[in-house]
């Protein structure tokens, strides 16, 4: 095929028929251990605040374990930070990511080998 021709995808990791995390969740998790707040996350993400925090909770909820843990605000302000098993969690997603990144171009490949002309 003389055509440019892209072989697609999204990936992601359910629970149980529910999104546990994708690239969204990793990038609110990263921006979270950036800015040390969910709200600023959510600013950096052009998300609303309960968004955001919709999507932590639901996060906290389906792991064995906190992914992220708040605090609420006073005289030292609130916050929020990424514990060691949303770290893991980080890094194993885009390893996964990275690697469905090359079986995409690999597929491209094969898909180019097959159908030119």
């Amino acid at each position: 095929m003389n055509k440019p021709v892209e072989v697609k995808g999204r990936i992601w990791i359910e629970v149980n028929d529910i999104k546990f995390i994708g690239p969204g969740k990793v990038q609110l998790m990263e921006l979270i251990k950036e800015h040390g707040s969910i709200s600023q996350a959510a600013k950096a993400m052009n998300l609303s605040y309960r968004k955001a925090w919709l999507l932590i909770d639901e996060l906290n909820e389906v792991a064995d374990q906190p992914v992220v843990i708040t605090q609420k605000g006073g005289q030292s302000g609130g916050g929020a930070q990424i514990t060691a098993y949303g770290e893991e969690l980080i890094v194993y997603f885009k390893a996964l990511h990275q690697r469905f990144c090359t079986f995409l171009e690999q597929e491209k490949a094969a898909f180019h080998k097959t159908f030119s002309t």
